[in-house]
């Protein structure tokens, strides 16, 4: 009866579709069970999430009325309301929204550091909002994840709507922000569409009936509002829009066709177009960067938060990673068409079998088995010995110069060759078509376009050399024979000159953004790996947590250097005590999978026994789930890996204990960063000891996140108290006190810092 009344209820596309998918369906699936089925994995719907609401045209609003007076002046009457909105007054937000009131009024560049409780996502949101509410023009804010997105517009622009409120109510008002995220996270109708027409060969038709169902309810069409279990998100890359050149493509029926302006893509798309402030991730904003996305309005100011971590998003878009099964299953992807392409050249007069077509992928498949057997040959040949779980080979001059690769580059070529003239037949088969074939054209075409891109990934690494970029080969050995090619660039500080040249203003922030105590070096670094303007400014504000009186960092004296055969027993005892003693509450920072299983495996049995819960990330879930662990049972102890040193933010006493196993150096066996440091005179001075110091000061940064937080740090790596650059790390600290004792002692002096909170 449920089932019948939740049926009844949805729009009459969605009850057309779910008959469709369960004509189509399987025999062993009846219609009774794909509804048991959708209904078990459909969480109920809202009332505001069952009428999907249009998005507005496009066009931000204009002639906003807002008080005369230079945009400092606004910025300063706005902040002057903090206290009645119930705000705590902090001068270090003040001041930096002073400084990017000044910086959006005449155009620059700035750099900015703000210490971990400045509040400095309301000191550059009021600014910019102010900015953009004055000039009708878009600010783009840029942060490291979807989660800080979804924070900003969900919780922050509504405190500087609040602010703003406080000098003109009718700007306040008119206010827009949007969240736009990647391509991917959008449903392509389109497709979703060919998948409906193709239910028969669904294993799971209950996935493709609940998202043929939520796209009649989804306002954005955005993955995160469907709630899809965790089980079937391997579906969704089935029904995304990453693959889709919808914004361009007229054949498409919801951007051209007779559902024109319902494709999700472009709503959001619209819906960034009239927003003063547009938030991103990193990844979209150097896609943007390089490739002029469609997606998001072109913004004449840009503030990148967490721009420590821009160096990495941007590498990521211009990297290559192609492995022979990713290669293989596009040639399949296009092989299964062979039906569609044949009916498509028919149609057009054009004599092409399925035979044919059969014998070409054949052909190439095992030509392309023969190339990726050539560098699997090549990589055991020129192989990293000091990587033990995979074969890495870093394709240097030597080893393009060597006979071996010669002839790998001539079978490659020939490879190249045979597969473009597949390319080339398919495509002229399927554009001279006639109109009649136009569905099945839409997916060929996808999948031409898929293997088009990923043989010239190919080629890249087997035929381009170039000294901008480093290109290696790696065969994983310790789950399967997967061999894989790699290219990154040596540097994005290129990529990212639109920032400093195309822009009016561009600010980049973060908590941790320098590496170095030298006055007016603090950013060097940073300034040098994204090529920041030489005359862009620059601004420290402190924390203005009382880190003396709240925090303590201890080193133990006995504590060896990571090298030593003795290190991970040193670090399981060390964590065991320290663990007990603050009875959890307790997060420990490892470099490594390696490391944090040789640990778990010599304490896990003593924390159970000492009433403690021992959960890691990886084996026991996300990071997320990792804090929320934390959360939710105090006497927990939480072990972490990369995930877990940067963007956790868990104030309050579940997190009184952070414990640094080890310092973090990046592996010396990561071709990409050897590269880069290898561009130094002193690759470890000035490339691997800055970058170490940014990702420490990220990781102890997680420690105190509230002014009335406090806690203990204890660092267990030797190299604190042995090695000249110890000092370094020691002068990246937060102002705390800071002891050197034994290791019993350091467990009692953290046991009393921590019940003395409890009696105060």
């Amino acid at each position: 009866l449920k089932q019948r009344e939740r049926y009844a209820n949805l729009p009459s596309e969605a009850r057309s579709e779910l008959a469709e998918i369960v004509a189509g369906a399987d025999f062993f699936w009846s219609s009774g069970q794909i509804l048991r089925e959708w209904e078990t994995q459909t969480p109920p719907l809202s009332e505001t999430e069952t009428t999907r609401r249009p998005v507005e045209a496009a066009g931000r609003p204009a002639d906003v009325s807002l008080p005369t007076g230079t945009l400092l002046q606004l910025t300063e009457r706005a902040f002057a309301s903090v206290e009645d909105q119930g705000f705590e007054r902090r001068e270090e937000q003040l001041a930096m929204a002073r400084d990017l009131a000044n910086a959006l009024q005449y155009g620059g560049s700035l750099v900015v550091e703000a210490g971990t409780g400045t509040g400095k996502s309301l000191a550059y949101l009021v600014p910019a909002a102010l900015w953009a509410l004055k000039l009708g023009r878009t600010a783009m804010i840029g942060t490291n994840t979807i989660n800080l997105q979804q924070q900003l517009v969900g919780n922050d622009v509504e405190l500087a709507r609040r602010l703003i409120r406080g000098i003109s109510p009718e700007a306040a008002d008119a206010l827009e922000a949007a969240v736009v995220k990647g391509r991917g996270n959008y449903l392509c109708q389109e497709r979703l569409d060919t998948e409906i027409q193709r239910a028969g060969r669904w294993e799971e038709p209950a996935v493709l009936a609940r998202v043929a169902t939520w796209r009649h309810l989804s306002v954005h069409g955005d993955r995160a509002e469907m709630r899809l279990p965790p089980e079937h998100g391997k579906h969704w890359p089935e029904f995304n829009a990453e693959r889709m050149r919808c914004l361009s493509d007229r054949t498409c029926e919801y951007t051209h066709g007779g559902k024109a302006g319902s494709c999700f893509v472009q709503q959001v798309q619209r819906l960034a177009q009239r927003s003063h402030i547009v938030i991103v991730n990193h990844s979209l904003l150097a896609v943007d960067l390089l490739h002029n996305a469609a997606l998001v309005p072109d913004a004449a100011v840009v503030i990148v938060d967490e721009a420590h971590l821009l160096e990495d998003a941007v590498t990521d878009q211009l990297s290559v990673e192609i492995t022979e099964s990713r290669l293989m299953e596009t040639i399949t992807e296009l092989a299964n068409h062979t039906d569609e392409i044949v009916a498509a050249a028919n149609s057009a007069g054009l004599s092409f079998r399925a035979s044919t077509m059969e014998q070409a992928v054949e052909a190439a498949e095992l030509a392309l088995a023969e190339v990726f057997e050539r560098i699997a040959e090549l990589v055991s040949l020129y192989r990293d010995e000091r990587d033990q779980h995979s074969d890495t080979m870093k394709v240097t001059s030597g080893v393009r110069n060597s006979r071996e690769w010669s002839e790998l580059e001539e079978r490659w070529a020939a490879t190249y060759e045979m597969l473009k003239q597949l390319i080339s037949e398919i495509d002229q088969a399927v554009s001279s078509a006639e109109p009649d074939a136009e569905r099945p054209r839409f997916d060929v075409v996808e999948a031409i376009e898929q293997l088009r891109e990923r043989l010239t990934e190919v080629d890249s690494v087997v035929s381009r050399h170039s000294d901008t970029t480093v290109a290696w080969v790696k065969r994983q050995t310790r789950r399967s024979e997967q061999t894989a090619l790699h290219s990154a660039p040596l540097s994005v500080a290129e990529a990212l000159q639109p920032l400093w040249t195309q822009k009016h203003s561009t600010i980049l922030t973060g908590a941790t953004l320098g590496s170095s105590d030298e006055p007016g070096a603090e950013f060097r670094f940073l300034r040098e790996r994204l090529g920041v303007d030489e005359d862009a400014d620059e601004r420290v504000y402190g924390s203005p947590f009382d880190y003396e009186q709240h925090a303590r960092v201890f080193l133990p004296i006995e504590a060896p250097e990571p090298n030593d055969l003795h290190y991970d027993d040193f670090v399981a005892m060390a964590v065991k005590q320290l663990a007990v003693a603050a009875e959890g509450q307790t997060m420990v920072l490892f470099r490594s999978y390696r490391a944090l299983n040789a640990v778990t495996r010599q304490v896990a049995g003593d924390l159970e026994l000492a009433g403690l819960s021992l959960v890691r990330q990886g084996r026991d879930g996300s990071a997320a789930r990792m804090v929320e662990a934390l959360r939710s049972d105090p006497r927990t102890v939480v072990f972490g890996v990369q995930a877990l040193w940067t963007g956790v933010d868990i104030p309050g006493p579940a997190l009184s204990q952070l414990i640094i196993a080890r310092l973090p150096f990046d592996p010396p066996t990561d071709p990409v960063l050897k590269a880069r440091a290898d561009q130094y005179d002193n690759p470890f001075l000035d490339f691997a000891l800055p970058n170490a110091v940014i990702q420490f000061r990220q990781g102890v940064g997680r420690l105190i996140r509230a002014g009335d937080d406090r806690g203990a740090i204890v660092i267990l790596d030797g190299r604190m108290l042995h090695r000249d650059y110890g000092a370094t790390f020691r002068r990246a600290l937060p102002p705390a006190p800071v002891h050197e004792l034994p290791l019993t002692q350091v467990a009692a002096e953290v046991k009393k810092f921590l019940t003395l909170r409890e009696t105060t």
